[in-house]
């Protein structure tokens, strides 16, 4: 496997990024393990709902996980033929997808965060659509609603409300009723839930969701801990995102520019989701699901403007290494 074959744009590099994430979810799939979310011991009601539908059947919980991984690889696929993130048609962000979000073992399995993503890329989409739209109403509206449907599965997904008038300041002029619109979007389901749990269901259930959320965005006070190979791992995934960023900076000024606002997006979409990791006391290290999909865009386009295949070719290699010692550490 060399770089060249990955950039194409085979079908072939999505099977392989496919067969290599089965590689790793394997054994969680066939012998599924007890895992402790914090997240699932104060679950938010869409969460709740959807976890019904599975009556506790962890092999096809663990399944829909990983089939949710796949699904969200294609997303990001069909989000760069769209905006053309990267300038080339590839399977390339599907594959580092595939691979970064399945890294951990420990994180492997259905939980809020994964579910929750799904409803962030529709967001994105509606997001990266406003860019030089005559009417963007319904589309910033939209994004509110998705963002809001993210956080009644896990509620610090509500922070991603701020990408949105980020957006709006990068991509378009003031128009007041965007701003009205956006937080109307955030706010229709928000209420419509708070309505049914008040109104027609049980309102000691409400309170709980309420100090649930509360729980949610506490204040870190220790740090996370996380083992030597994963250490290594993420700290080699680190200094390529390094690299691939001081890439994007050395030739921003010659991209389109829109594609430079989408950069940023991407730049601010990765720095709330690890700010949400660093500061909150609850999120640990699910917030991989979060951070992949932008990682992924910034590596596909570092492949594609670099030519040193050779280079390319030993970070491929040392990613699939640090990923098979990762898997041995611990299984040990």
């Amino acid at each position: 496997m060399t770089s060249e074959i990955l950039k194409s744009n085979r079908p072939f590099v999505l099977i392989l990024a496919i067969l290599s994430g089965f590689a790793l979810w394997f054994l969680t799939i066939v012998y599924p393990p007890v895992l402790d979310f914090k997240m699932d011991s104060s679950s938010m009601p869409l969460y709740k709902l959807a976890l019904g539908f599975f009556k506790g059947n962890m092999i096809i919980l663990n399944v829909f996980a990983f089939l949710l991984i796949i699904i969200q690889s294609l997303l990001i696929v069909k989000l760069n033929q769209k905006y053309i993130l990267i300038n080339a048609r590839t399977f390339l962000p599907a594959f580092f997808y595939i691979l970064i979000s399945s890294s951990l073992i420990d994180i492997q399995g259905i939980n809020p965060v994964l579910l929750g993503n799904f409803f962030i890329f529709f967001a994105l989409d509606l997001i990266f659509k406003i860019y030089r739209s005559d009417y963007a109403l319904s589309q910033i509206y939209l994004a509110g609603f998705f963002i809001a449907i993210a956080s009644l599965i896990w509620a610090p997904f509500a922070i991603f409300q701020l990408l949105i008038w980020a957006s709006l300041i990068i991509m378009r002029p003031f128009i007041g009723r965007e701003w009205i619109v956006s937080i109307l979007g955030f706010l229709t389901p928000v209420l419509f839930a708070f309505v049914m749990y008040y109104v027609f269901l049980d309102n000691v259930a409400l309170y709980t969701i309420l100090y649930n959320i509360k729980n949610e965005f506490m204040i870190v006070t220790n740090f996370k801990s996380i083992s030597l190979s994963s250490i290594l791992f993420y700290s080699f995934l680190l200094f390529i995102i390094l690299i691939a960023s001081y890439n994007i900076i050395r030739n921003y000024q010659n991209r389109k520019i829109k594609t430079r606002k989408y950069f940023v997006i991407n730049l601010l979409y990765f720095l709330i989701g690890l700010s949400i990791f660093l500061f909150f006391k609850r999120v640990s290290y699910e917030i991989i699901y979060i951070l992949s999909i932008p990682v992924s865009f910034l590596l596909t386009d570092y492949f594609y403007s670099t030519k040193k295949s050779f280079f390319l070719n030993i970070v491929l290699l040392l990613l699939y290494a640090g990923l098979v010692y990762m898997q041995i550490a611990h299984s040990n």
